[in-house]
C-alpha cells in the first residue's frame, strides 16, 4: 500500500502536466490569413442605393437615370474599404459592372477606378435568354483560378449570385468564393459591415 499510494499520486500529476488537447484553428482567422495570400474571388454587392425607378437601361455614362448610392451606401462602402485595408486583405483585379453604383461602390472601397466588365451587367429588363448568359458567364469566372498571388474582387448585382450559387447578398454584402481547380467553386465566406466569417472552410 505504501508503494501504491506515491504511484497513483506520481501518475495523477502527470496527467495533470499534461497539455490541453489542441483547439481547431479558429476558421474565420484561417480564412483571413488565407486572403491575404490570394486565390479567392470576391463577389461584392454594390452598397446600399436611393430607391430610383430604372425601367430601362440608358448611357451608363450618364448616372442621372439610375439608381445610385445615396449617403448611407457612401458611408458603407467606404467603412467596408477600411475594414478590408486593416485585414492586410487586397485586391490585384477589381472589376465592375457598368452601372454608376457598382463603379462607385469599387472605387469607395478599393481606392481606384475599376475596369468595367459588361459581363456583370443585370437590369429587371434583360430577356431569360441574356440572364442565362451572364449566369453562365459568371460562373465560369468563379471557377477560374485567379493570378497567383492575388484576388479578384468583381462588384455586381444580387440576381446574378443568388441564381447561380442560392446566396441571397443585401446590398454593401458579399461572398467569397474559392475556385475549386476542376471547373466548380465553393462559396467559403461572407463579407459585410460585421467583418469576414467563415463558411464552411478555405
Amino acid at each position: 500500500m505504501r508503494l501504491l499510494l506515491p504511484c497513483l499520486l506520481m501518475g495523477l500529476l502527470a496527467a495533470c502536466a499534461k497539455p490541453p488537447a489542441p483547439t481547431a484553428a479558429d476558421p474565420q482567422a484561417a480564412l483571413v490569413a488565407a486572403l491575404r495570400q490570394g486565390g479567392y474571388v470576391i463577389y461584392l454587392r454594390h452598397a446600399e442605393t436611393a430607391p430610383t425607378p430604372e425601367p430601362a437601361v440608358r448611357d451608363f455614362g450618364d448616372c442621372s437615370w439610375q439608381r445610385n448610392l445615396n449617403a448611407q451606401g457612401r458611408a458603407q462602402a467606404v467603412a467596408l474599404g477600411a475594414q478590408l485595408r486593416a485585414l492586410g486583405i487586397s485586391a490585384a483585379t477589381v472589376e465592375s459592372s457598368p452601372f454608376c453604383r457598382a463603379r462607385e461602390t469599387a472605387e469607395l472601397v478599393f481606392g481606384g477606378e475599376p475596369k468595367v466588365n459588361p459581363d456583370l451587367f443585370y437590369h429587371v429588363s434583360q430577356t431569360p435568354a441574356e440572364v442565362a448568359a451572364a449566369d453562365a458567364k459568371l460562373q465560369a469566372r468563379f471557377a477560374r483560378p485567379p493570378p497567383a498571388g492575388g484576388n479578384v474582387v468583381l462588384v455586381g448585382h444580387a440576381p446574378t449570385m443568388r441564381d447561380i450559387s442560392g446566396v441571397v447578398l443585401p446590398e454593401g454584402q458579399g461572398a467569397i468564393v474559392k475556385p475549386a481547380g476542376d471547373g466548380t467553386f465553393l462559396i467559403v465566406g461572407r463579407l459585410g459591415a460585421g467583418g469576414i466569417s467563415a463558411a464552411g472552410g478555405s
